[in-house]
């Protein structure tokens, strides 16, 4: 009798161990299952973002294509074309010593605002306004911070403002001209305050001028992390 009750209480303890280890793989199979569909789910959402970003690259890059080719057909045929004057009014000349108001218009656009500090051509360039207006005894004068300016390109650059003081003498018609100049000049001249003193054949004047540059700007081209 005890060796029957012996042995049925052996066949139920591996019973109970076979039921329990059927449970537990089917426990595990189950967690495993369901963290492989999660893991699954989550791949296929990332792929459909990943798709997404691609696509929206693709269409902005061929609206960019588009809009570069349309750019360079206006500057060969609208900007530049075939015009005897600039923009200026003045003569269309590709001369690179040619005074303002003539010049080509590409030259005209990319002096009007230089990208870069470059205090001895600025005073150059004045140099040449005024020899090119007769303008005796020319003194200009001005603090070169050539030093601590800063010519790196920016993202969201702004006009860096440069005071000059300018002085010299010449006919009344002379510095009428002189100042015309100035204010329809390629490069921004704002004229801050002027004196002048003597008379119609010879005036001494004074001005104040205030110029501008500024630093070029960066592309920013980057890149996106799809997550």
């Amino acid at each position: 009798m005890d060796k029957s009750a012996s042995s049925t209480r052996l066949r139920i303890d591996k019973t109970n161990s076979r039921i329990l280890t059927i449970i537990v793989v089917a426990v595990f199979v189950s967690v495993f299952c369901l963290m492989s569909s999660k893991e699954l789910l989550s791949q296929a959402a990332y792929q459909r973002r990943l798709l997404g970003a691609r696509r929206a690259t693709a269409a902005q890059m061929e609206k960019d294509k588009k809009a570069a080719a349309t750019l360079v057909d206006q500057f060969a045929n609208v900007f530049i074309g075939g015009s005897p004057t600039n923009v200026l009014g003045g003569k269309a000349v590709t001369d690179s010593n040619a005074m303002p108001p003539d010049g080509d218009n590409a030259r005209i656009v990319l002096d009007s605002l230089p990208t870069t500090y470059d205090f001895p051509a600025l005073i150059s360039s004045v140099e040449k306004i005024l020899t090119s207006n007769s303008i005796s005894s020319p003194q200009i004068s001005g603090t070169d911070q050539s030093a601590t300016a800063d010519n790196q390109p920016s993202s969201a650059p702004k006009p860096v403002a440069i005071n000059l003081t300018v002085a010299g003498q010449g006919s009344y018609d002379h510095v009428q001209k002189l100042i015309a100049d100035f204010e329809r000049s390629t490069r921004p001249f704002d004229i801050t305050s002027l004196q002048l003193t003597g008379n119609n054949s010879l005036m001494n004047f004074q001005m104040n001028v205030r110029t501008y540059y500024q630093q070029a700007k960066t592309l920013g081209i980057g890149s996106k992390e799809v997550k």
